[in-house]
């Protein structure tokens, strides 16, 4: 990291390969740097075995572990619960979040993503 108060660490957990490489591939373009899930249980796994993320981008429907398993296992761990996550999803909506910071829906503005992502790894 360029200083320790600078964030450059993003999680993207998506289960579809194609968005979840769009994804990253933006932000590691934009100079940040990337961890990428499956599903809910492999970023859990990331998360205890890595350094932490200043954010996480988070889908709700994915295999094994969902958006909102995921979301509960988070908040129940007092390591892993004040890392924002922030819902990328294109059938959840705002009654089903609780757990994140904010919501974004499919297909995704990248403007948007950027934004989000500025606001959040200063």
């Amino acid at each position: 990291m360029a200083s320790k108060d600078i964030c450059k660490s993003i999680m993207v957990v998506e289960d579809d390969d194609d968005i979840r490489n769009v994804i990253v591939d933006l932000l590691e373009s934009e100079g940040y740097l990337t961890q990428a899930a499956s599903n809910g249980l492999e970023a859990v796994n990331l998360l205890k075995t890595t350094e932490r993320p200043c954010l996480v981008l988070l889908d709700m429907m994915m295999p094994i572990m969902n958006g909102r398993q995921f979301l509960d296992f988070v908040s129940s761990d007092i390591h892993l619960a004040p890392i924002p996550v922030v819902i990328v999803s294109a059938i959840a909506d705002k009654t089903n979040t609780e757990g994140s910071v904010a919501f974004m829906k499919k297909p995704i503005d990248i403007d948007v993503v950027l934004k989000m992502v500025a606001q959040y790894c200063k």
